[in-house]
């Protein structure tokens, strides 16, 4: 389970650090990432590692409230749809405005557990934690986060190796089946767009319904109406597979925590250092922006076919 840390840079030595160390040392498959200090494009920094982590704790200090740099990093970690730990150095310290906005939101609802707070419609909440309750959140995390893993194997260090390969190679096996999905609705939409231009072309060869709708026209608004469908189909595939891509990613990340090195969490730590100032958008995101791309197509198409129909 990796977490960011969001704080400010006066809480870091003497209070933040601390519990850091602490939460380490008693929490085995815990991981706590923060800010790089010596890093000029730190929104770059914040923005990739905040992706890379599952949870986000808000550790409060007497000044964070009035960082903006700590409210560009709580507003990153709710467009990205993360859970939020908020715990609180000071019964009295306030939290920032991004985040206090949620709190007060009349629409939100109260969670299953203490504190917790549903907002987004449940798809983002916030827990109010303090220093006894913060070790419970952490330790049930990792806890579901293992679950599934029966430890008693983990000291059979071949045979944990070889399933180590075996998921490593499902992962990559449900990539290649995304590629193949990919092709096809690529080639299904190139074809469908292909054939309504071509309807288009002939709109003064067809043949008009009640002396106003020319039938090109009807044909095309049916043929993209298929399209806005594909392109759902396409986007719901590419959820779903990135919703299992990903729980794959965590159970090989608990996996590696009990052999020789943690490759993919290295692999990602790497990759945020040479993106840099670049925005990193990972091949999910590329892909939906190609199945969004051919639905705005199909709108432009009925658009078009709209003005020659009736032109």
């Amino acid at each position: 389970m990796t977490y960011f840390i969001i704080h400010s840079g006066a809480d870091w030595q003497e209070q933040v650090e601390p519990l850091i160390n602490e939460w380490s040392q008693r929490f085995d498959g815990a991981r706590f990432i923060v800010l790089n200090g010596n890093r000029k494009d730190w929104i770059g920094d914040a923005t990739a590692k905040i992706r890379q982590a599952e949870k986000i704790i808000y550790v409060v200090g007497k000044t964070s409230a009035q960082s903006e740099n700590i409210e560009k990093e709580i507003s990153i970690a709710i467009r990205e749809h993360k859970t939020f730990y908020v715990y609180k150095l000071d019964a009295s310290y306030a939290v920032n405005a991004s985040l206090g906005h949620y709190l007060d939101n009349k629409t939100a609802t109260p969670g299953e557990a203490e504190g917790e707070i549903i907002f987004g419609k449940g798809r983002r909440f916030v827990t109010i934690v303090d220093k006894t309750s913060i070790g419970g959140m952490i330790e049930s995390d990792v806890k579901d986060a293992m679950k599934y893993l029966h430890a008693k194997h983990f000291s059979d260090r071949a045979t944990l190796m070889e399933q180590y390969k075996i998921f490593v190679q499902s992962s990559e096996d449900l990539v290649k089946r995304k590629q193949s999905v990919n092709s096809f609705y690529v080639t299904l939409n190139s074809v469908l767009v292909g054939a309504i231009v071509s309807i288009l072309c002939a709109v003064n060869d067809l043949p008009v319904l009640f002396g106003i709708i020319k039938v090109s026209f009807l044909i095309s608004v049916f043929t993209a109406i298929i399209g806005f469908v594909i392109c759902f189909s396409w986007l719901s595939l590419l959820n779903s597979y990135a919703d299992l891509n990903s729980s794959k990613m965590k159970i090989i990340s608990s996996l590696e925590r009990d052999l020789a090195v943690n490759l993919y969490e290295t692999e990602w730590e790497v990759i945020t250092q040479k993106v840099g100032k670049r925005k990193y958008r990972s091949f999910s995101k590329k892909e939906k922006t190609v199945a969004i791309l051919f639905g705005v197509l199909y709108a432009l198409i009925m658009v078009f076919g709209l003005v020659l129909a009736f032109a």
